[in-house]
């Protein structure tokens, strides 16, 4: 069983995240991921139909 839950290292990511793309931009560098909204939401997309499938086949768990 899968768990997913924000914790310690999910907080550490989206920081390391919000860093690099603040790095990137004073760089004027092309950042490493999507840069546009369509190309984000594709990849919370996948994510979330992974999610669905194994919701409803009970093979994960939510936690905070």
């Amino acid at each position: 069983m899968d768990q997913i839950g924000i914790g310690v290292t999910e907080l550490a990511a989206a920081g390391v995240g919000l860093f690099t793309g603040l790095i990137y931009s004073i760089l004027r560098a092309p950042i490493p991921a999507p840069n546009v909204l369509g190309g984000i939401l594709a990849i919370w997309g996948t994510f979330a139909g992974l999610v669905i499938v194994q919701l409803f086949e009970h093979h994960v768990v939510f936690f905070l």
